[in-house]
Formats: C-alpha cells, sequence, structure tokens
C-alpha cells in the first residue's frame, strides 16, 4: 500500500528527533559539535546537507524543477512563503521497486519527431516557435547548443502559458492528441510511454502537462538501479518506490500536474533546457566490500550506501553474517528496509528490526549483524558543509 513519504533529515519541514528525548536531530548535531570543537558562535541547531527519504508513488507527482544556490537565495527573498530556504535540491532516486519516472528534455530528434506527429503538440508550443527550433537543429546547430536551448524554450514558455492564456484551447488540444493516440499514431513513443499518457489524462483532465512525456524522457528504473539530477532538470514521479536522497531543502517549482502554487516564470527562467537520452541521468555502482554498494553522483551533498545480504544456501541456520561499515568523517543516517539483527558500536549493542533508524557519528566504526535470511539497509552521507543553516 502506497504510504507517501518518510522523511529523514533535519530540515524544519520535517525534522528527525532521537528516539530516546524526542529532541529533534539539529539540536542534538549542535550540542555535539560543541562538544568536539571549542568555538565563540555556537548554534542552537546544526544541518546535515542531505534530507532521506522513502517515497511510495501511487499518482504522478507535480512536473517540477529544484533551483541552484544562487536562484534559491534569490527566490526565498523575494517569497519566503512558496520557497522557504534558500538551499540548493539536487535529487538521487534509487528504486526500491520498479519506479517510473520523467526526467529531463528528450534529444532534440524526438521532441522535432513528436511535434511532426501530433499537430495538437505543435500548436500547443506554437506553430512559429517550433518551426523556428525545428529549424535550427535542421541547419546545423546541436542539441547543446545556446541557439537550440534557446527556441526550445521559447517553445516551452508558449506551451505552459497557454493553460492560464488559452485553457479551453489547451482541452480541445489535448481531446484531440487523445483521440490519435488511441488509434495508433505512437511517434517518437513506445508503448510503457503511451500508459504513461493515459494515465496523466485520467488524473489530470485538460492540463497542459498532459503533453510532458512527449518532450521529456521516460526513465524506468528497476529495482536496484538510480539516477540522479542535478538543479534546473524538470522531471516528475511517475509510479513505485525509491529511496530518495535531496540537498537539505523543500524548495520547488511547479508547472504542472499540481494543485499547487505554480510559479511559471521562475520555472522558465530556471531551467537549463538541456536536451540528452535518459542514460545521462543514471548513476552507476560501485562495490565497496562484498555486501556494500556505492552511489556516488556527482554532488557534495549526499552518497548512498546500499547494504545487502541474503544467506545461501550453504550457510547454516545458526550462522551470523557480521558486515563492518566503513568509517566516515561526517555524520550519516542509516535506516533498515528488511531484517533484524545488531547493531554495534564502540559504546553499545542495540537489536534492530525493519524501519528502525540510526544517526551514525563521524569516525564511528560500526557493525551490524544478521542472523536471519536477508538484510537490507541504506546509508545516506554528505560532506558538503556550506548551507547547513535553514532560512
Amino acid at each position: 500500500m502506497p504510504y507517501s513519504e518518510l522523511w529523514m533529515g533535519t530540515h524544519p519541514d520535517g525534522p528527525a528527533r532521537i528516539h530516546e528525548s524526542s529532541e529533534k536531530l539539529s539540536k542534538f548535531l549542535a550540542k555535539y559539535e560543541a562538544s568536539k570543537f571549542s568555538s565563540s558562535n555556537k548554534k542552537e541547531e546544526n544541518h546535515l546537507p542531505f534530507i532521506m527519504k522513502i517515497m511510495s508513488i501511487k499518482h504522478t507527482l507535480s512536473l517540477q524543477v529544484h533551483p541552484t544556490k544562487e536562484q534559491a537565495a534569490y527566490l526565498h527573498k523575494k517569497d519566503p512563503i512558496n520557497y522557504p530556504d534558500s538551499n540548493h535540491k539536487p535529487e538521487l532516486a534509487y528504486a526500491l521497486t520498479k519506479f517510473e519516472l520523467l526526467c529531463g528534455f528528450r534529444p532534440a530528434s524526438e521532441i522535432i519527431q513528436n511535434i511532426q506527429t501530433f499537430p495538437e503538440f505543435r500548436n500547443i508550443m506554437g506553430k512559429n516557435e517550433t518551426e523556428e527550433f525545428e529549424e535550427i537543429i535542421k541547419s546545423g546547430f546541436s542539441q547543446e547548443s545556446e541557439e537550440a536551448k534557446a527556441a526550445l524554450k521559447k517553445c516551452f514558455t508558449k506551451m505552459l502559458y497557454s493553460q492560464i492564456e488559452t485553457p479551453n484551447f489547451v482541452a480541445e488540444q489535448l481531446q484531440s492528441f487523445y483521440e490519435k493516440l488511441e488509434s495508433g499514431i505512437h511517434g517518437a513513443l513506445v508503448e510503457e510511454t503511451i500508459t504513461v499518457l493515459l494515465s496523466l489524462k485520467n488524473n489530470f483532465p485538460n492540463d497542459v502537462g498532459c503533453f510532458s512525456p512527449l518532450y521529456l524522457n521516460h526513465m524506468i528504473l528497476q529495482p536496484g538501479e538510480c539516477c540522479f539530477y542535478a538543479a534546473e532538470e524538470l522531471h516528475a514521479y511517475l509510479s513505485g518506490e525509491c529511496v530518495e536522497c535531496v540537498g537539505c531543502s523543500n524548495n520547488t517549482i511547479r508547472a504542472a500536474l499540481t494543485p499547487k502554487f505554480i510559479d511559471r516564470e521562475a520555472l522558465i527562467n530556471v531551467l537549463n533546457y538541456r536536451m540528452t537520452a535518459p542514460e545521462f541521468y543514471l548513476v552507476p555502482p560501485k562495490k565497496l566490500q562484498p555486501n556494500i554498494i556505492e552511489f556516488a553522483p556527482d554532488c557534495k551533498d549526499f552518497t548512498l550506501h546500499e547494504i545487502k545480504y541474503s544467506k545461501s544456501e550453504k550457510d547454516s541456520e545458526s550462522d551470523s553474517k557480521v558486515i563492518s561499515l566503513p568509517s566516515l568523517q561526517c555524520g550519516s543516517i542509516m535506516v533498515i528496509v528488511e531484517g533484524e539483527g545488531k547493531y554495534k558500536n564502540h559504546e553499545k549493542e542495540r537489536i534492530f528490526k525493519r524501519g528502525d533508524i540510526f544517526y551514525i557519528e563521524p569516525e564511528k566504526p560500526i557493525q551490524i549483524s544478521t542472523s536471519g535470511s536477508s538484510l537490507v539497509a541504506y546509508r545516506t552521507f554528505g560532506y558538503e558543509t556550506e548551507h547547513r543553516r535553514i532560512g
């Protein structure tokens, strides 16, 4: 049963607390830092550079983007209600189940194929705007060029504002588009993406965001696969369960597919309009030791460790597996997703079970052991030291 999302971190919108005392983790971290380092500038709260989440998606989340640090600072100063902090929010999604999302603009050739296949898509993006985009690509400019990105921005801007300027026209074009889709006209769309489009039609009727799979990559992650996107990348989660790691921020700029606040102007200006294949966003796994795999994107805010053990047939029922976790120079959070056993550091030993969450202090050697048939846990850490203050 989908359960929305579980936050693990120090952001004020969803602060973790120490189990024994109910003290906020941010205050615990400030006390820990004060005890380790003598400083005249003592803080009441100290923040981790990331939020770790377990997410379960039943229906499509909003079409959205997150700002860079510079953009976030500007938006927070301008509108602190809708942009509650001044930090950026890069994101990583690790698939626990089959996990689907839209992420990043498709290659230019695929966008053009869909424009030429579906006149409704051209109408929404603008006849003049789409012809300019096609001509720029046809004349030899690469999709990485500033000329191509500027032309795509014009198409996207025209489309996004059509929702408020000509809503009846959007509804008419969507109806005609879906009739063509159901008649077997597919353009650059595969069957799985057709299914997504039909779901969007049912959940967000007459929303211009229903066109988004025509210009965004539809990614399908299998369990154990991982993707990452930094600021300025348009995306929307569609379905499935994942471990998500994000920067310590709750800034979201929405475009469509939501009843929440939409900021078209900010979103249009924040996007980088990169056009690329979906493989660009995949994070390769790195095996650290037999039971630990690391997913390390180009981002100081977070790295994810997958910790897994499955008992083999040759193991006896009484055999206990001990896994030594890497000692890190920064604090980390670990969540137990499957299994039970013992958690041991140099001070104490605890029994753990599925759903337990641990904060692991810097430079603390940790061992976890289980005599069960399997163990699955995830650990997040980050070395980013800037923007630890929220707000």
